[in-house]
């Protein structure tokens, strides 16, 4: 990677990237072995999947205001052998409907471009909002041969991949210190509709909420936190599959969740204290959606 910077001033300041980073598949995308979603969708890692190796080129420029700090960014990533998940008739039927299989392959080429911004708000000394918005264009390009067998019969679907979309994500989150110096936090996230290479994402909403209190001489915190309040953080897919089926997947990781936790730190020290806070606060105070 390479990184070079200017500062205008104390409060403005510019920036230019380059980096290149691999992506290497995870264990489950490499098993060979199937794994029984449904009666009807079944998933198939490829041992012959490659890492993903992108180019990453971003321009970024940083301004800050006495109660506000704006940080906005344009960038373009250039990914060889993207991974796309694929899914393709298997040539058999539960109960008539036929079955379908999800695999991952490297497709050719993927192009990204798009712009970011961040923005931190402070209206008040016990209040802190920070937000982003992420608009962004996917262009794909390459295509798949599907074979598979009906009595004996060997088919093959050829299906062109190529194709450009626009999206955009957003995420807010909200900080407020209580009364008796007890932390409130509360974050949306959402997630807009996208075309894929075989059909359309639905967009997913999100929020989560925790409060928190430091005890113990500020050693220890009590936490209650609630993740996926609305239980909406589901990823849904329409598939349209070659020889005119059509596929509705709807999978959620994991249902509404409520955790009452203690922490207690050993030797922390007041800087490392601050760090973490900076983190929890990075991390929108909740878990990020794998959106797959």
């Amino acid at each position: 990677s390479a990184f070079f910077g200017y500062e205008f001033s104390e409060n403005s300041s510019a920036s230019i990237s380059y980096s290149r980073r691999i992506n290497r598949p995870r264990g489950r995308f490499l098993n060979p072995f199937s794994g029984l979603e449904s009666n009807i969708n079944i998933f198939v890692g490829n041992p012959e999947l490659n890492p993903a190796m992108t180019n990453s080129f971003d321009l970024g420029y940083l301004h800050k205001w006495n109660r506000v700090t704006l940080s906005t960014s344009a960038y373009m990533n250039i990914t060889d052998d993207n991974f796309q998940f694929v899914r393709r008739n298997n040539g058999v039927s539960a109960d008539g409907t036929p079955v379908t299989i999800t695999t991952p392959i490297n497709l050719s080429k993927e192009y990204r471009f798009g712009f970011e911004f961040n923005v931190n708000y402070n209206p008040f000394k016990w209040w802190r909002i920070n937000s982003n918005f992420n608009f962004y264009r996917n262009e794909t390009k390459g295509d798949y041969t599907f074979t598979y067998t009906v009595d004996d019969v060997v088919f093959n679907d050829f299906q062109d991949f190529n194709r450009s979309a626009y999206s955009w994500t957003t995420r807010v989150n909200s900080k407020i210190n209580l009364p008796y110096k007890i932390d409130w936090q509360l974050n949306g996230n959402y997630e807009a509709p996208q075309n894929t290479a075989q059909g359309r994402r639905v967009g997913v909403a999100s929020a989560n909420t925790s409060l928190s209190k430091d005890v113990l001489k500020d050693k220890a915190t009590i936490g209650l936190n609630v993740q996926d309040i609305f239980n909406s953080r589901k990823m849904k897919n329409d598939t349209y599959i070659p020889g005119e089926l059509r596929s509705y997947n709807e999978m959620q990781w994991r249902q509404r969740q409520v955790t009452l936790s203690f922490t207690y730190r050993f030797n922390m020290s007041k800087a490392d204290r601050q760090k973490e806070n900076q983190q929890r606060q990075q991390d929108g105070g909740g878990e990020e959606y794998m959106g797959g």
